[in-house]
């Protein structure tokens, strides 16, 4: 560069060079302008033109207009002959006057990011910074804002996607964290931001940047220099803005960039490859980095007027070219090379002489690259790459996410105590790179982020064959492939669970409503027709394809459920054993779950999608009864905390003539059950249901979330209610379940601190379920010949275990209530039915008070004594004789000779607090022992 045309400021500072540099800016931005409005249609280009009018003045006749109060004024600003005939043409009694020493409220206008550069399209948008009076007052700021909004809204019916952002200048330079960016994550990182205003900002209206005035080499003294620029009136306030100089950097802005860019790269990775990039690059020096706008202002300073090297997006490329090759890391090279490619979007194997300034720099580039017709035609067919070629391509990307990623890590562990950078916004872009780019098992991966606008295959051929170990699994291929045919090829997808690859190939477009499928069943045994509904199926479950991306404010959250999808039976009929035997003809037992006299389960198989709040879609296959157990518990320890779907779970069966019954009854049970635990009235309960032969309870555990638990035969589940609980869990019997029996009426009635006694009156004897405080069990077929003196007796014990308990509680609150007695009875169909029965105890009523003294320990059932009035047998003294002894004596001093029975009254245990060291069952079957013992001396 010759001498004369670089400016340096060693020997003192000259009016006349600060003009020149001044010039040579405006020079360059004009350039730029000119070339934002080439790339604009007629109507956009005089938008463009009276944008600055519009912010100028208050015209009721002009879009934008607020009120007349709206702070209007672009410093040193008076609009163009095109602004005015714009403005005309929207209103013909429009007329600028221009005011003498009016108030300028706003310093400028900047239009920010790739537009006037080559990396601008016809599809970019425009984020306009409006730099304002720091003197404006809250109310002033918000009428500006509306303004903004208004002609936001006003672009946008021309199809201009404008951003107005609203800069206060004074703020800025304080480091004020605000939203400056539609794409920001919404905390500044105030030098990068403010690096790339400088180094990509076009000045559309107003003051330029006191910036363009301090030389490449003052930069670290910035502050001083700028002082002295104004101090010594080589440059008038009111024809600059200062935003500041470019410091030194804290690594945590480097991180909040670059933790951003890589989280925008994961849905539109060719938007933000280049970014990232540059990230790396930056902090490969800090905490000095080589600044794009610092390198463009000093060949402005050296005399630099091609327009074309100074253009901000070439720059970019060019550091990071730089970066990777010193590296020599070439496949990421080439990557870049790509994005830099597609984000121009000229398609050079078309056409190769033209007067477009971006085809003619590009063209430029890729023989620099090396870049022949071949490689040119492959990167502008890119919107028709098939499987093969995106499948490449994505694991490319995916590689410089997960590559950045763990640089990213490596940057915020080295500065972490410096900068203060929060490892839980690190954690948060882990959960996001982990649930889109991480391949697992059953997993549904997301080929195509818009890399190719059309993967739909029009021939498709899937079939079932072993793989070379032997084991078969389903495979797809392209194109029309027969049995013989498909061993040569090799295929786009390969799993053991046919709807991981039905809806792989639906979320990913690969299988299209057109497609033709090859079939091939092999040794499957599944129909095409069946697989034609379970394709359909899945593509109505996915209307939109792939779910949303996670926002960070949900992968926050631990993930939860938002759809689950069960296809059962694939390629099974679970009614072919039945139909030989004639089964499904005769049975009344219609529950799929527990079918016919056999009491089948007709669950063989399911597949499972569930769709989780983070955005994935897995897929999963199991087996039978303990399959479906494993499913529903996973789905419970997944659930939402609230916003429960109404229909979480939708199931599916095409195979036999009870599919469609099958699904359904799997889709209310599954629902229904997931539903009553989202309830806080039934979030530690237990749910009964049963499969085949067995009965199965689904509950919570506090330290490992929900289970389930398998009881073979209904005496299994019997003995398990009849077991002593610590604390009170309500139990909710399935509907389609023991309709016949007493138990789910039982339970339908049972809640917390109070004791529940059921009984049945039959002609000699009383059944009796007693439901303790804590929900357990407790039943006991006792011979009467009088039901009100029974129940009456019953009431005294229940009573005495009540007053036991109650003077051992801790808080009164927690005092038990008064025990419940029901009245049970059977109607005509078998269904049994309660009535609530009060029984009171008489006053001076005739009894004799039988008290059993026990161990609390629990070693022995058997009772230390036996108190019948004021007589005590104890074992010490009557041994093996203990209920012999006590029955002569009750029998002796009765009235009569009949023999009716003999009831205790009361249980007293030894020890410190003795009643809380046995449950209410306990006591229960106690008493059940010894009466039995002493009834059957009469025998």
């Amino acid at each position: 560069m010759p001498e004369s045309q670089r400016i340096s400021f060693d020997e003192g500072i000259s009016r006349k060079e600060l003009n020149a540099v001044r010039q040579r800016f405006m020079r360059l931005h004009r350039e730029r302008l000119r070339r934002i409005l080439v790339e604009l249609r007629k109507s956009q280009q005089e938008f463009m033109h009276l944008l600055p009018l519009l912010l100028h003045i208050n015209h009721p006749m002009l879009p934008g207009f607020v009120s007349s109060e709206t702070p209007t004024g672009i410093s040193d600003y008076s609009p163009s002959r095109k602004a005015l005939e714009a403005a005309n043409k929207l209103s013909r009694s429009f007329e600028f006057k221009k005011r003498a020493q009016r108030v300028y409220h706003i310093h400028g206008l900047y239009l920010m990011g790739s537009t006037g550069t080559i990396g601008q399209s016809s599809g970019s948008d425009f984020d306009l910074w409006l730099c304002f009076d720091p003197a404006l007052n809250e109310k002033q700021r918000q009428q500006l804002q509306q303004k903004a909004a208004q002609i936001e809204k006003s672009a946008a019916e021309l199809d201009l996607e404008l951003h107005i952002f609203l800069i206060d200048p004074t703020r800025f330079r304080q480091g004020e964290k605000s939203k400056l960016s539609h794409e920001s994550t919404g905390t500044t990182q105030h030098n990068l931001l403010l690096e790339e205003f400088y180094r990509s900002a076009v000045l559309l209206a107003g003051r330029y940047p006191l910036w363009w005035l301090v030389p490449p080499d003052k930069e670290d003294d910035y502050q001083a220099f700028a002082d002295y620029l104004l101090t010594n009136r080589f440059v008038k306030a009111a024809e600059i803005f200062d935003l500041g100089g470019l410091d030194h950097v804290q690594a945590g802005e480097f991180f909040g960039a670059a933790l951003w860019q890589l989280y925008k790269g994961i849905d539109s990775p060719y938007k933000s490859i280049l970014k990232i990039f540059l990230m790396e690059a930056y902090s490969r020096h800090y905490p000095s980095p080589p600044w794009l706008a610092q390198q463009a202002k000093r060949a402005i300073y050296d005399g630099e007027k091609d327009i074309d090297k100074l253009d901000s997006y070439i720059l970019l490329y060019q550091q990071v070219e730089a970066y990777l090759k010193q590296n020599k890391d070439l496949d990421r090279l080439e990557l870049a090379r790509r994005c830099f490619y597609f984000k121009v979007g000229e398609r050079l194997s078309r056409s190769r002489n033209s007067d477009n300034w971006r085809l003619r720099s590009m063209l430029t580039l890729t023989r620099q690259w090396g870049w022949g017709q071949t490689q040119l035609q492959m990167m502008d067919t890119r919107s028709d790459w098939k499987i093969d070629r995106v499948i490449k391509e994505r694991n490319a990307l995916v590689g410089v996410l997960t590559r950045s990623y763990r640089l990213l890590t490596d940057f915020a562990r080295k500065y972490a105590q410096e900068s203060h950078i929060d490892p839980h916004e690190l954690n948060l872009l882990g959960r996001k790179l982990y649930t889109a780019l991480d391949h697992r098992p059953g997993k549904i991966d997301h080929i195509n982020p818009g890399i190719s606008k059309n993967l739909t295959e029009e021939n498709l051929s899937l079939h079932y064959r072993p793989t070379r170990d032997g084991e078969p699994a389903w495979m797809l291929y392209r194109g029309k492939l027969e049995a013989g045919e498909a061993i040569e090829h090799r295929p786009i997808k390969i799993s053991n669970n046919l709807i991981e690859i039905l809806l792989w190939s639906h979320v990913n477009q690969v299988w299209g409503n057109g497609t033709l499928i090859t079939y091939d069943a092999g040794e499957s045994a599944l129909p095409r027709d069946e697989l034609l509904s379970l394709q359909k199926s899945v593509s109505r479950l996915f209307p939109q394809y792939m779910p949303p991306s996670a926002g960070m404010a949900t992968l926050a959250k631990p993930a939860s459920i938002v759809l689950s999808a069960l296809f059962i039976n694939i390629g099974v009929d679970p009614m072919e054993h039945l139909t030989r035997e004639g089964m499904q003809l005769t049975s009344e037992r219609h529950d799929p779950l527990s079918f016919a006299s056999s009491r089948t389960n007709l669950v063989m198989n399911l597949e499972k999608i569930h769709q989780t709040s983070w955005g994935e879609l897995q897929v999963s296959r199991h087996e039978g009864a303990e399959g479906l157990m494993d499913v529903l518990c996973y789905i419970l320890n997944l659930q939402p905390e609230r916003d429960l779907p109404r229909s979480l779970i939708r199931a599916y069966s095409y195979s036999g003539v009870r599919g469609g019954q099958i699904a359904l009854r799997v889709t209310e049970l599954f629902n229904h059950v997931i539903h009553r635990f989202s309830g806080d009235e039934f979030g530690n309960g237990r749910y009964v249901f049963r499969m085949g032969r067995a009965f199965f309870i689904v509950q919570k555990k506090a330290e490992s979330g929900f289970i389930w638990q398998s009881l073979e035969s209904f005496e299994s589940l019997i003995d398990e209610l009849e077991l002593p609980q610590q604390t009170y869990r309500a139990l909710e019997f399935d509907p389609e379940i023991l309709v016949n029996s007493p138990f789910p009426v039982l339970y339908k009635l049972n809640k917390p601190d109070v004791i529940q006694l059921f009984f049945r009156i039959q002609k000699k004897h009383a059944e009796i379920y007693i439901l303790d405080e804590q929900g357990a069990l407790f039943q006991q077929t006792i011979a009467v010949d009088s039901p009100r003196f029974l129940m009456r007796q019953q009431r005294r014990f229940l009573n005495s275990l009540q007053q036991l308990r109650n003077l051992v509680l801790d808080t009164p609150s927690d005092l038990l209530l008064e025990p419940e007695f029901h009245q049970l009875s059977i109607d005509r169909d078998g269904l049994y039915y309660t009535e609530q029965r009060r029984v009171p105890l008489v006053d001076g009523d005739d009894y004799l008070e039988l008290t059993m003294i026990g161990d609390s320990s629990m070693t022995r059932r058997e009772p230390v004594s036996l108190i019948c009035g004021d007589k005590e047998f104890t074992r010490l003294e009557y041994g093996a004789d203990l209920y012999a002894a006590t029955f002569e004596y009750i029998h002796g001093i009765r009235d009569s000779d009949e023999r009716y029975p003999i009831y205790l009254t009361s249980i007293r245990l030894s020890g410190m607090k003795p009643i809380q060291t046995l449950s209410t069952v306990d006591l229960l079957n106690m008493k059940k022992h010894v009466e039995e013992r002493l009834n059957s001396q009469q025998e």
